[in-house]
């Protein structure tokens, strides 16, 4: 009976030991990517863009977010395209291989009526394309691990929203994020980080 016992609290430990490892190195995947890109100055390889904009507040129709900012360029491993992602449950994303029909799409998109349906209102008005230019230097502010995609949020050197660079990925990601390699390479494409 003791050595059962004796047995089955080495299993235990060994149990936990591995359980513990590999919370460990799901950590240190994720966390060596975040600490090489979060914080750090970039300077830009390839054109960037956003889309500034302005969005009605959905219970206060009357008032408006004024300058935000998104970034509409989004890279896979075989591919580059634009996405202005939607605002509304009711709405598509909106894609395209040109950032400027991507505007065009979203000036036309995001109407509702009034309260008192004598005409109509944009909830989401487009105000301006900005392209951010090969040379450029922006910081990694932020680095956002989804369930597809990685997103780097981009400031510029007054700390304001630039724009954001994505990584989706055609599956879900793993935990302990092994395609950083790959990710990383289709970065280096667009950013060089100093």
């Amino acid at each position: 009976m003791r050595s059962f016992s004796r047995i089955a609290s080495v299993l235990l430990v060994v149990c936990a030991a591995v359980v513990t490892s590999a919370g460990a190195a799901e950590q240190s995947g994720k966390k060596a990517f975040l600490n090489a890109w979060q914080d750090r100055g970039v300077a830009l390889k390839r054109t960037l863009f956003s889309v500034v904009y302005d969005e009605r507040r959905r219970f206060l129709p009357l008032t408006k977010q004024q300058g935000r900012v998104a970034g509409l360029t989004v890279a896979t491993p075989s591919d580059i395209y634009y996405l202005f992602e939607a605002r509304r449950d009711t709405e598509d994303d909106i894609v395209g291989r040109d950032p400027n029909a991507v505007v065009t799409t979203l000036r036309e998109q995001y109407r509702r009526s009034t309260h008192l349906e004598i005409g109509n209102v944009k909830d989401v008005e487009a105000v301006l394309l900005v392209r951010y230019e090969p040379g450029v230097v922006l910081f990694v502010k932020k680095v956002q691990i989804e369930r597809d995609r990685v997103r780097l949020m981009l400031h510029n050197q007054a700390g304001d929203e630039a724009t954001t660079l994505t990584v989706k990925w055609p599956v879900p990601l793993s935990k302990d994020l092994t395609e950083s390699a790959v990710i990383e390479s289709i970065l280096d494409k667009f950013l060089i980080r100093s």
